[in-house]
């Protein structure tokens, strides 16, 4: 499956005041490329966006983290640029979302996607 290109830039005033805090500090969107956590990736050279569920903690701790800390199941968002990798960890849905969106906004190539359904729309590959 690679990624439909997007008309319409991802709604960032979507994102909750953490989840933009985030994006700003981690995933910082300019015209020819995007900074993941601080490392330039040019838009054109991303190849790849794969979604998962991050792990959870079985026992108290993990009941601890999930119900108080977090209160929602977390995800790694995965970006691949030929052999390099850049991985954004324990963000929101939504925050996954938006970086799987920019993606298909930005990115003037296919870029295929791997993950978790509804997060953008997708075409088949033949």
């Amino acid at each position: 499956m690679i990624l439909k290109r997007l008309k319409v830039v991802p709604d960032y005033d979507a994102l909750t005041p953490g989840e933009s805090h985030y994006v700003l500090t981690t995933f910082d969107i300019y015209a020819g490329e995007v900074v993941v956590n601080g490392q330039p990736v040019r838009w054109n050279e991303l190849t790849e966006v794969e979604v998962v569920k991050a792990a959870r903690y079985g026992g108290l701790s993990g009941w601890l983290v999930r119900h108080l800390v977090h209160g929602e199941d977390r995800y790694h968002v995965g970006l691949y640029a030929g052999e390099e990798e850049y991985i954004l960890t324990n963000v929101t849905l939504n925050t996954a979302r938006y970086v799987v969106q920019s993606v298909a906004y930005y990115a003037p190539q296919p870029v295929r996607y791997t993950g978790i359904d509804g997060l953008s729309p997708l075409i088949e590959t033949g």
